[in-house]
């Protein structure tokens, strides 16, 4: 009889310690947006991928493929896929994209974060998507990077998109 009580009072224990150690959306999405704004800052990871008319880089798991066109790219990282998209006519000051966010986004906006610096603008967003989602936009001029994800790892994913976008260079 003792022994269903220990187990049962490990189960109870595990159970609340994971519960405490979770971050919510908003704490994941705040901590991812302020990995960004330190990525912003930096200077840029060394391309080690070139696909089409772009050089990146891209982080250890990730790989790249062609889209549609060439304006826009599947990356993948085991069942996680973003969509890049390269508009090499926008400046890097260019705040397109984020005007966009703010005007036609029908969804609700978690957190939210631009970064102005040396003539770039760059911006990221977690906006709620149905079904317990949420879609995670890292852009930076005319290159912009968008997945939908579940509410884990949302911290770690803004970063490795905003690594990835810092770096596009469109080459002739």
């Amino acid at each position: 009889m003792s022994r269903k009580w220990i187990h049962a009072f490990l189960l109870t224990s595990l159970v609340v310690i994971l519960s405490a150690c979770s971050q919510t959306v908003e704490e994941q999405a705040q901590a991812g947006m302020e990995n960004a704004e330190t990525i912003f800052s930096s200077e840029p990871n060394k391309a080690n991928k070139t696909i089409g008319h772009i050089e990146l880089y891209l982080p250890k798991g990730y790989s790249i493929e062609k889209g549609i066109d060439e304006l826009n790219y599947t990356i993948l990282n085991g069942k996680d896929s973003y969509i890049l998209f390269v508009n090499q006519n926008e400046p890097e000051d260019s705040q397109l994209q984020y005007d966009l966010l703010k005007q036609e986004n029908k969804n609700e906006i978690v957190e939210e974060k631009t970064f102005d610096a040396d003539g770039q603008f760059g911006f990221s967003a977690v906006t709620k998507f149905p079904e317990e989602k949420y879609e995670l936009i890292v852009n930076l001029g005319g290159v912009k990077l968008s997945t939908i994800s579940v509410d884990k790892k949302i911290d770690d994913k803004i970063q490795e998109m905003m690594e990835i976008v810092k770096t596009v260079k469109v080459i002739d």
